[in-house]
């Protein structure tokens, strides 16, 4: 790990991709050398800012110009769009976000809460742990977890492998959701947390969501069928955070910093049209400055949705053989879910989805030209269409350079540079994730 102390003040400002991006981080003030002195009712917001922030930041932005939803075009970011440009140092800031302002925070978090009791906070910090770690292992494969992020300086951590960090993910969703279940130990929490208000009862949903998206990964379509149904039952569940109030969106703030660096991708924007998608393409399809009609200041990011939740259901019984029907619902909410987040309304719904070639009904829906597809446009700037292009091998897409898309992404420069644990031979185009067959 990087040698720098871990305890930073998560009030300060951050530049994104070697001066790319400016992040202002939320105004909340900790003390930088004694962390555990700091009230549970301030860390836990800025640990949750933080997460969206990187989720819905950088990492969208990778992923979906990596899934050719979006792409480089100008400056920098021309040449992250060929591949050529993204060098492991371009990595650095959203490896250190995750470690230093998110897991060292948490494990903070959760071995003060369980010292004093306090369940709620200690289940919701697991829950928050595990989104954490699977984002981390799914974009870069083995990481250091069990010599790493404990609040000290590290010098040379261990990696763990994917297998042994997916464990580690279902252990803590199921420690948190217990946690939840029970007794608040004398403290409750209430609108420090800004995902849900304290609601448990919709944080152990989001840890069935959680829990169904890492199955779907490692197809085990039974189990990942099963956590969605536990999970997500309307829009309202969705674990979601809405930016504007101390600070905007991360796309807001790249679009008023960068403007015309990245535009809506032509493959996309073809695929659509071909589907008649012609409502949600015009609120879309816009040069990405700060008036785009999506890309809003006070954009509510998604960490997993409803939508999301819904198109897991209709893939994993497409995929078991079950009820037909219940596909075709799940999969007809999939898309009316991104209609109305999208700001659009029932009616042109209706109409997208009237066509034959959008819907052909439940027994002829079609996995790939249906099912798949749909996710991929409804999850438009959501990075888990990264996690879809390499588990499906789906849309067949044409790398922008050279002949293979990335299948991961480089490990931090500073890592590289300072860790020999580091594994050897890495690049964006090896080696693939262990759920990735394709």
């Amino acid at each position: 790990m990087k040698r720098l102390n871990y305890f930073i003040a998560l009030s300060l400002s951050i530049v994104f991709f070697s001066a790319c991006e400016s992040f202002i981080a939320d105004d909340i003030n900790l003390d930088p050398n004694n962390p555990s002195s700091v009230s549970y009712n301030a860390i836990l917001p800025s640990i949750q800012i933080r997460h969206m922030d990187v989720y819905g930041g950088q990492t969208s932005r990778v992923n979906s110009m990596f899934a050719q939803q979006t792409e480089g075009v100008a400056r920098q970011w021309s040449s992250f769009n060929d591949y050529s440009g993204l060098q492991p140092v371009r990595f650095n800031t959203v490896w250190d976000i995750y470690y230093e302002d998110i897991l060292v925070e948490v494990n903070s978090m959760i071995a003060d809460a369980s010292e004093d009791g306090y369940n709620h906070y200690a289940g919701i910090g697991q829950i928050q742990k595990a989104a954490a770690l699977l984002d981390m292992t799914d974009w870069w494969g083995s990481i250091p977890y069990t010599t790493a992020a404990t609040g000290i300086e590290e010098v040379n951590p261990t990696f763990d492998s994917q297998e042994s960090i997916y464990t580690e993910v279902f252990n803590l969703l199921a420690s948190g959701s217990s946690l939840l279940a029970g007794s608040d130990g004398g403290f409750a929490v209430g609108n420090d947390d800004v995902i849900y208000g304290g609601d448990t009862s919709k944080w152990i949903k989001a840890a069935s969501a959680i829990k169904a998206r890492a199955h779907l990964h490692l197809g085990q379509y039974a189990e990942a069928l099963a956590a969605a149904k536990a999970s997500f039952a309307s829009q309202d569940d969705s674990m979601t955070y809405t930016f504007g109030t101390t600070q905007q969106a991360g796309w807001w703030r790249f679009n008023d910093g960068r403007t015309g660096d990245i535009e809506f991708h032509p493959y996309l924007r073809g695929l659509m049209t071909d589907l008649n998608d012609t409502d949600r393409l015009a609120v879309w399809d816009q040069t990405f400055i700060t008036s785009h009609p999506y890309m809003l200041p006070n954009y509510e990011q998604a960490y997993i949705s409803y939508r999301e939740i819904q198109f897991i259901i209709a893939e994993c019984l497409k995929r078991t053989g079950g009820s037909t029907a219940e596909m075709e619902t799940a999969y007809l909410n999939g898309i009316k879910a991104s209609f109305l987040e999208t700001g659009l309304t029932e009616a042109e719904y209706d109409t997208y989805v009237a066509q034959a070639a959008v819907n052909p009904g439940g027994a002829s829906l079609d996995l790939e030209d249906h099912i798949l597809t749909q996710k991929y446009i409804g999850l438009f700037i959501q990075p888990e269409v990264f996690n879809d292009l390499r588990r499906n091998d789906f849309p067949d897409l044409v790398p922008t350079s050279g002949s293979q898309i990335p299948v991961r992404w480089n490990y931090s420069g500073d890592e590289i540079l300072f860790n020999p644990n580091v594994p050897a031979g890495t690049t964006l185009f090896t080696p693939r994730n262990s759920w990735d067959n394709n």
